[in-house]
């Protein structure tokens, strides 16, 4: 008896634990499924942009592409991805994450690099 009463707690622990699973599954395909849209947005908007700099400025394809490898190899890696890289703080001086707002150290304003640095 006891222990059917212990086999029933335990399927009933994992069942809750498998039913918090599915739920935090669903959440994180929605997000993903935000993101994809996300994506796919910004993509549109950045050859938009890139067609009307061709058309305004007679800017070619290997200008992008220069620039875009000059971006890429800011962070000390050509790995098709604009990354981040520590900076001294405005305050006290001390290294910190590029992709805070505040100093990880004194908590001070830090600014990013770029517009666009996450």
């Amino acid at each position: 008896m006891i222990w059917d009463l212990y086999q029933q707690q335990q399927i009933n622990d994992a069942e809750r634990t498998a039913d918090k699973a599915i739920s935090k599954a669903d959440r994180y395909a929605g997000d993903i499924s935000d993101l994809r849209n996300h994506v796919e947005r910004l993509s549109l908007a950045s050859q938009a942009m890139w067609e009307l700099l061709q058309n305004w400025a007679g800017i070619t394809e290997a200008e992008l592409e220069t620039k875009m490898i000059e971006i890429d190899a800011r962070d000390g890696r050509i790995d098709g991805k604009m990354g981040t890289a520590p900076i001294n703080c405005p305050a006290c001086g001390r290294t910190t994450s590029s992709t805070r707002d505040t100093c990880v150290m004194c908590g001070a304003p830090t600014r990013r690099k770029h517009q666009f640095e996450s």
